[in-house]
């Protein structure tokens, strides 16, 4: 599971920029084969009286703070070739808006990890593979 959960300043964002963000953080993962019900992105807007930036409350900011479960970096490339996709989605929606972003990934055990009560099946496995075709937990 990635979970991706993007606290921000009132006013940011429609509706429409968070459906798109939301479908463009998820191809990130299904490109590499996740299912896509794994991916959930959660959007929390804040009173601006309950946020503060050096000690300033700011007015264009995001904190976003990602969790993965579902797979673990496996060398020092493949975390920034990540995040070289995470700005690549991030960096044209925040730029032009004059926005202040700052982002972190956690990665916690896989084995600490059900759906539904359901174990994941291995990455890559034919389990996983019935998942994504029918994209949703399923016994296998």
């Amino acid at each position: 599971m990635p979970s991706w959960y993007i606290n921000h300043s009132p006013n940011i964002f429609s509706a429409a920029e968070k459906a798109q963000l939301a479908k463009s953080i998820t191809n990130i993962y299904a490109s590499h084969g996740l299912p896509t019900f794994y991916v959930q992105v959660h959007f929390t807007e804040y009173d601006p009286s309950s946020s503060f930036i050096g000690g300033e409350t700011h007015a264009k900011f995001a904190g976003i703070t990602i969790y993965h479960l579902a797979r673990a970096f496996q060398s020092d490339e493949s975390k920034q070739r990540f995040l070289s996709r995470v700005d690549q989605v991030l960096n044209p929606v925040f730029e032009p808006k004059g926005m202040d972003w700052e982002y972190f990934i956690t990665e916690a055990p896989r084995d600490l990890w059900k759906i539904n009560g359901l174990v994941p099946p291995p990455a890559g496995s034919e389990g996983e593979k019935e998942w994504v075709r029918v994209n949703r937990a399923v016994k296998y």
